[in-house]
């Protein structure tokens, strides 16, 4: 399997791409590129993979991605479909598509040091995000200067804006070789296509990668950070959550769409990760969502 690092072409007369990911029918996959990305979801729900953050997102997720820093948004409407209908406004550029020095001079230097810490991954929250809804729709369907100066003003709206947070850990180092990509995005895809099956485990990813089960956790655990069952419970309890917000199905119902077999195992596991039971969970966010509405 090739490489999962993507060659981005440019359309005639643009510098600079920005468009809807539905009309260009993009696969849901783990992928990297040399260009800056500032992607922003303005409705749905799904999980979110920054290096190697792994997170869930809503509606209006902002996110600016640096230079071959792998990434992949996975929405649970299309799951596990060739295709990832969800809507998503993309903007892609070199960082030096202006010149190698344009982010360098005095006026831009805040951009510069912006685009530098999107080296890790710089999520926007919601609210802040919304407010950009508007520019980033224009600049989609703008031609000529008045596409530029859009992308210009949204770079220095988001870097005056303080409450960004950086995703990937410090240090993080992506894929060292072609070979070691193509396995991770296989794990990654197959991962994210399957973690509601109860039956995946360990030894079905290891075997994705034609690896026996110990030498795939150390080579997981290199990669990533965290283990192979770490990575499938996440996935797991952040689809949870999802479901425990907009939908009303029960507790157990939603256990077993999540890929639990025992309701023990998963509020075990939920409390693990979120430090409450489901139910708190999700009577903690109807009680904040009706304070916000009041």
């Amino acid at each position: 399997m090739k490489a999962t690092y993507e060659k981005l072409a440019l359309s005639q007369g643009q510098s600079f791409r920005c468009f809807d990911r539905r009309i260009n029918r993009m696969p849901s996959r783990w992928h990297r590129h040399p260009e800056i990305e500032l992607t922003f979801v303005p409705k749905g729900d799904g999980s979110r993979q920054i290096g190697d953050h792994l997170g869930t997102y809503t509606h209006n997720d902002l996110v600016l991605i640096g230079p071959n820093l792998p990434h992949t948004w996975v929405s649970d409407e299309f799951r596990g479909e060739k295709f990832d209908m969800h809507e998503g406004i993309v903007t892609q550029f070199d960082a030096d598509f202006l010149g190698p020095d344009f982010f360098t001079n005095a006026e831009m230097q805040p951009i510069g040091e912006l685009l530098k810490r999107s080296e890790r991954g710089l999520w926007f929250p919601p609210d802040f995000a919304a407010s950009l809804r508007p520019s980033l729709y224009k600049m989609s369907i703008l031609e000529g200067p008045p596409r530029l100066i859009c992308l210009l003003e949204v770079l220095d709206l988001l870097q005056k804006f303080e409450g960004a947070v950086e995703l990937a850990t410090i240090g993080y180092v992506g894929p060292t070789s072609s070979s070691h990509e193509s396995r991770m995005q296989v794990i990654f895809d197959y991962s994210q296509s399957n973690f509601t099956d109860p039956t995946l485990n360990t030894g079905r990813l290891a075997e994705k990668i034609s690896m026996n089960p110990s030498a795939f956790c150390r080579f997981f655990k290199q990669s990533t950070g965290t283990t192979p069952t770490a990575y499938i419970n996440e996935l797991r309890i952040g689809y949870a959550c999802r479901r425990l917000l907009d939908s009303d199905r029960s507790v157990l119902d939603i256990c077993h769409d999540s890929g639990f077999s025992s309701t023990s195992n998963f509020n075990g596991t939920f409390r693990k990760l979120r430090n409450m039971s489901p139910r708190q969970y999700r009577a903690q966010h109807v009680k904040l969502q009706s304070s916000e509405l009041s």
